[in-house]
């Protein structure tokens, strides 16, 4: 009987054992893919991005001011870049009467080429909407197969909020790794009135899971008819840890 226990025990033990290094690598390879994201942009900043592209061919930017507000949900990493960031995060915005603002990729493909990592981004119009607010949440996308949301940035007061009302909607949030926890002054998110703000990066899978039928071309991406019941559920989430949190 003990050998029998003990056998049950080590097999235990084994199984244990593996799904932690399974946990590990797949955390070792986020943090790595995105910092080989950051390191491997084609332009340093946005002045070099702009004298190599097209204004409203290659790209776009799209804002809305909203008076005495001190609230600015961004998108550097839109329309075809990170696909999936504009929309949820132009319908956080909608939602709370935010400011908004998001760079779009509009290549055909390869859109990728037009990402500035948010320690680099400097655009003019983004400075100046964040010189005139307080609080900044930046959503982003990453490569994932799994649906979560690793959430960053300096204000843990405002992280923690939004964190809790993402679960309570039956979202699976995890702590940023090292390489993508927004902590950094040089990152645009922490440069507005309180020197805070809060990063949310969505898996692949979870930006996906906003459409039907999972697809995240442009096309699908254009008509809010194909926007599912866990798109707005994940912004009105966002949205009342927003609100909460001021």
């Amino acid at each position: 009987m003990q050998r029998h226990w003990n056998k049950k025990y080590y097999y235990a033990l084994v199984i244990g054992l593996i799904v932690t290094i399974i946990a590990l690598f797949s955390a070792i390879y986020f943090t790595r893919q995105n910092a080989v994201n950051q390191t491997s942009d084609t332009y340093k900043d946005f002045n070099d991005l702009k004298h190599h592209t097209t204004q409203n061919k290659d790209w776009k930017i799209s804002t809305k001011h909203v008076k005495n507000d001190n609230i600015l949900i961004t998108a550097i990493h839109g329309g075809g870049i990170e696909p999936g960031s504009t929309e949820i995060a132009r319908r956080i915005a909608n939602i709370g009467k935010y400011d908004f603002y998001s760079f779009q990729g509009l290549l055909p493909a390869d859109n990728q080429r037009l990402h500035i990592t948010s320690t680099n981004y400097d655009e003019p119009q983004l400075m100046n909407m964040l010189a005139a607010t307080k609080e900044t949440i930046s959503v982003h996308g990453f490569n994932g197969e799994d649906p979560f949301i690793y959430i960053g940035g300096k204000d843990k007061y405002m992280a923690k909020a939004i964190r809790t009302e993402l679960r309570k909607a039956g979202f699976t949030i995890k702590s940023s790794p090292k390489g993508i926890e927004a902590m950094s002054e040089d990152n645009f998110v922490n440069q507005n009135g309180t020197d805070s703000g809060v990063q949310l990066e969505l898996t692949t899978k979870q930006r996906q899971l906003f459409f039907k039928d999972l697809k995240l071309d442009k096309t699908t991406r254009n008509n809010s008819d194909n926007y599912t019941h866990t798109f707005y559920k994940f912004a009105k989430a966002v949205h009342k840890g927003i609100e909460k949190a001021k």
